[in-house]
């Protein structure tokens, strides 16, 4: 009889047995996932306190890719492309990609870290041929698009920046006209250097249906109606560009007036002048004013003008302007003129001619793409005391 209860009650401690080891394994599964969670929010929250040391530190211990877990792991990544690991940055997502069972989203957000990389790199043919399979598939395109366009921008190849921006307006929506309008321009210049002047005018023409405001076209067709003889065209299109913006005038002003003079007309350069140096709030039009009074009316009245005009708008520039004057006697000399010319001609020799007004990027020379944003027709002259 007692054998018989032991053994009915057998099938009761198994089952309890089972029921016992299960609770185990869950309890054990569910201080995993709480330790994962945590390990989680603690790297999260050094991300956003800008401790990525620490954050990276933390993504490190939690090693494993899955579906769950591959956010963290391609955050880990751009945050070491940020940091200048590119390789590191590489190799983490690469074996995202590598991993079976993710989600297309996230595998196509991976394929788009992953060519964040390879431009980083200076891999521009690896970036180029994964940001094409992307567009190729619909995956992403706008992305992909303003990323292949980078490349092409950097590769110098504007038949196909072309092409992409065009691609990315209609997909996107944003009006690319502008930015289409300076890979035209560039094509033109190309097509001049091959002595292709009928290619550059095709272009050109392209460049104005694209931006129909593009200073930049203008300022190569008046090159190219200077070159042929067209003194007038010129003179039309140096015109042109001034009432656009003032901020070329000093650009086109030794030019302007020079075409005015070999289309026979220099009264009307010489009105423009006037014209231009009432309204522009700038040194190179009243210094060229000033000379053009010397030239006509002699160095005092010139002298005098300077001085009146440089009481509203001092300059180092005009002042050094000034000077001359005084030195070649048409002003009173002052013992101190030396000096004081030495001191301006210092300081302008450091400070910069042009700016940036998106970056802030500073330089002698003009840029139609500024070095280093990489944004075009933003870098202009410098206006006050120490520019225009």
């Amino acid at each position: 009889m007692v054998e018989l209860g032991l053994f009915l009650l057998l099938p009761v401690a198994m089952y309890f047995g089972w029921w016992f080891a299960r609770s185990l394994e869950k309890r054990s599964i569910g201080k995993s996932r709480q330790l994962f969670s945590n390990q989680y929010f603690q790297g999260l929250n050094y991300l956003l306190n800008e401790q990525p040391d620490k954050a990276i530190q933390v993504f490190l211990e939690l090693a494993e890719v899955n579906k769950d877990t591959v956010e963290t792991h391609m955050a880990l990544g751009s945050l070491f492309r940020r940091r200048g690991e590119v390789d590191r940055a590489i190799r983490f997502h690469q074996n995202i990609i590598a991993k079976p069972g993710l989600e297309p989203e996230q595998r196509t957000q991976a394929l788009l870290e992953l060519g964040e990389d390879y431009m980083r790199a200076g891999l521009l043919d690896r970036a180029e041929r994964l940001f094409s399979e992307l567009i190729e598939t619909g995956a992403h395109t706008p992305t992909a698009l303003r990323s292949l366009l980078e490349i092409y921008q950097q590769e110098k190849d504007w038949k196909n920046a072309l092409e992409q921006a065009q691609r990315l307006e209609q997909v996107s929506g944003e009006h690319m006209g502008e930015i289409m309008s300076q890979f035209c321009c560039e094509m033109a210049e190309e097509a001049l250097l091959a002595d292709d002047t009928e290619g550059a005018r095709r272009q050109l023409r392209q460049a104005r249906r694209h931006d129909l405001r593009c200073i930049r076209a203008r300022f190569i067709l008046a090159r190219i109606s200077t070159d042929a003889g067209d003194y007038p065209a010129a003179v039309t299109l140096y015109e042109e560009i001034a009432e656009l913006d003032q901020d070329y005038i000093p650009e086109i002003l030794e030019t302007y007036l020079e075409a005015t003079a070999r289309a026979g007309d220099p009264s009307r350069g010489r009105a423009k002048l006037d014209e231009w140096a009432e309204n522009y709030n700038g040194i190179s039009l009243v210094l060229m004013r000033t000379d053009c009074l010397a030239e006509e009316q002699g160095g005092e009245v010139a002298g005098r003008y300077l001085v009146q005009t440089l009481t509203s708008k001092p300059s180092l520039r005009g002042l050094d302007r000034l000077i001359d004057l005084k030195a070649d006697g048409y002003l009173d000399a002052e013992s101190s003129d030396d000096i004081l010319k030495a001191v301006a001609a210092r300081l302008m020799s450091k400070q910069p001619d042009y700016r940036c007004h998106h970056c802030g990027f500073g330089g002698h020379s003009h840029h139609w793409q500024c070095p280093s944003c990489r944004k075009w027709s933003t870098t202009k002259k410098i206006h006050g005391v120490l520019g225009e």
